[in-house]
């Protein structure tokens, strides 16, 4: 079986953590190959020409590339895979005339698109309903939830991070919605609190918002509590450099991040969202805070927190992660579905 990856570019997000876990546990019979958005390669003529079996899509650029031509429909079965419902961006944002509009012209462009798709896989039952219910009950939803991913060898190649340097670590790209914004605002609110502790962080990504995030910083005087890192390859091999994850999304798919955390017994402090929710169990295996809430994450930055309090909260997610997170089920319940649609007309 021939499998045509489409993602929007080369860098590992949660869209390439996700491709890489499933091209990683593929059967040997199964040939893939990957096509870039952001190199223009989506296109159904350039997908056609490899001759694919199926065409599984990661991110609506990639998506809307391969539909964008009305005289070339791709020839093989279309299955997208959404991660995170994106109109929840406008949850957040002030209900004036533009961002209703801007709403409107989303979820049409991607009622057009999905429509089209032959399946839609979601991470978590319930994005599934929120699909149904946004972009029709008819479609063919199937929820496959992320694996977690495979053991490797970690090794930060960074000296200046040392293991447990951080009171508080945070990875992922800079924008809107993995909310930096919210965590920088809190540290802010507490500095002085902070500061008595001992309680640094450590954020690590790249992206559009970070100089912003970098500028915020300086001006509120929090330069002395916080290091920006910038991009480093294998950036959850540095987990290990803080005490306690946090994960300020204003809304996720079913990230790879908390899984990761877990498989290291990490503590973490996360957004009360879909998909965050469904991996840590509030006061069990972390704490979640509502998601934008700079009071409540300022509130859990500066409680106190034991060494036997953390152990007990990183052994519970690691547990959770264990028995609920499997690459081979992923894997497998995902090339069932191929299966299925191979040979349909799409």
């Amino acid at each position: 079986m021939r499998i045509a990856f489409l993602i929007d570019t080369p860098a590992i997000g949660g869209g390439g953590e996700y491709l890489r876990q499933l091209s990683d546990g593929l059967p040997a019979q199964c040939e893939y190959r990957v096509f870039f958005s952001s190199r223009g390669e989506c296109t159904a003529g350039a997908v056609n020409a490899w001759r694919p079996d199926i065409i599984h899509a990661n991110h609506l650029r990639a998506l809307a590339q391969l539909f964008g031509n009305l005289f070339r429909r791709p020839n093989a079965p279309v299955v997208f895979v959404v991660h995170g419902i994106h109109l929840r961006k406008y949850d957040f944002l002030p209900r004036t005339a533009v961002n209703r509009a801007r709403r409107f012209l989303r979820l049409t462009l991607e009622r057009f698109l999905y429509r089209k798709c032959a399946a839609l896989v979601v991470l978590t039952e319930t994005d599934c309903a929120e699909v149904l219910r946004l972009y029709g009950r008819d479609l063919n939803v199937v929820c496959i939830p992320n694996g977690a991913p495979a053991a490797r060898p970690r090794t930060p190649s960074e000296p200046k991070f040392p293991a447990d340097g951080f009171a508080f670590i945070c990875v992922g790209r800079f924008d809107f919605q993995k909310g930096q914004d919210v965590l920088l605002s809190a540290i802010a609110k507490s500095a002085e609190k902070l500061r008595s502790l001992g309680r640094r962080t450590l954020l690590i990504g790249g992206g559009k918002t970070r100089l912003a995030m970098e500028a915020f910083a300086s001006s509120h005087g929090i330069l002395d509590l916080v290091e920006f890192a910038g991009e480093l390859p294998n950036a959850a091999d540095y987990l290990a450099c803080g005490r306690i994850l946090v994960a300020p999304s204003r809304w996720e798919g079913l990230p790879f991040l908390l899984m990761e955390a877990g498989l290291q017994k990490k503590m973490v402090i996360a957004s009360d969202c879909p998909g965050n929710r469904d991996i840590i169990q509030d006061g069990v295996s972390g704490h979640l805070f509502p998601a934008g809430d700079i009071e409540a994450l300022s509130g859990l930055l500066t409680q106190e927190w034991n060494p036997d309090t953390l152990q007990s909260f990183g052994d519970a997610l690691y547990q959770h992660v264990q028995a609920n997170y499997f690459r081979e089920q992923m894997c497998a319940r995902t090339l069932v579905l191929w299966r299925s649609l191979k040979f349909q007309q799409p």
